[in-house]
């Protein structure tokens, strides 16, 4: 039975979301920054808005793991007033300026906020959000029972296989192109070898597979 239950989730979470694609999507997600950021310091999530109209997202829930209804505490929920403007983007952060452990990891360590992109930082609790280096899923809601957009990689989490590859430490995963979404993340993600957090995927260079990993791809 447990063989089958990741496969049954992945179904029912493409029947959920109707096949439709989202005006806001997960659009880049750095899950391991480096290979010695034991505590997560250096991972964050990109929303971008696909849409010609800003989106007021107040009250969405972003968390790691299927929601259906079972939302917990860790979860992240937007505050009254959280917009992502009209082709623009929204950064979520585990810690932004190292205030969380003084530790000397920290997003603005290595990355630079672009003008006028919104930062939520969200690691201060040590809970929240925390993306597992061997593969996890991440779920956006409104409600709290339909996914409006979610994406998994590596093992998958909770979602199981067919999610996006797992990428080296100090790569991202993001859509290519940029904001394309078919559901599908193991189309949708690729590897950038250079995150561009808060802009767009296509300045980003993309990690180029072997021609061994081309040949093994071809017999999946």
């Amino acid at each position: 039975m447990k063989i089958f239950l990741p496969l049954f989730i992945t179904i029912v979470f493409l029947f959920a979301i109707g096949f439709c694609q989202a005006q806001v999507v997960i659009n880049e997600v750095m899950y391991h920054g480096d290979t010695d950021d034991l505590d997560d310091d250096l991972q964050w999530i990109e929303l971008y808005n696909l849409g010609t109209e800003d989106m007021d997202i107040s009250g969405w829930i972003m968390a790691d793991h299927p929601l259906m209804g079972n939302a917990k505490s860790r979860d992240l929920v937007f505050v009254t007033g959280t917009f992502i403007p009209a082709g623009g983007y929204l950064l979520l952060v585990n810690d932004l300026d190292d205030s969380k452990d003084h530790d000397g990891k920290c997003f603005t360590d290595r990355w630079t906020v672009p003008s006028g992109v919104q930062v939520i930082e969200y690691g201060q609790d040590y809970s929240q959000l925390s993306l597992d280096h061997e593969g996890d899923d991440l779920h956006l809601s409104a409600d709290g029972q339909k996914d409006i957009d979610a994406m998994w990689y590596g093992d998958g989490g909770e979602m199981g296989g067919g999610g996006a590859p797992a990428v080296a430490a100090g790569s991202s995963l993001g859509r290519s192109p940029n904001g394309s979404d078919s559901n599908n993340p193991a189309v949708d993600f690729v590897e950038f070898t250079h995150a561009t957090p808060g802009a767009s995927n296509q300045s980003a260079p993309v990690a180029q597979r072997s021609t061994w990993s081309k040949i093994k791809l071809l017999f999946r």
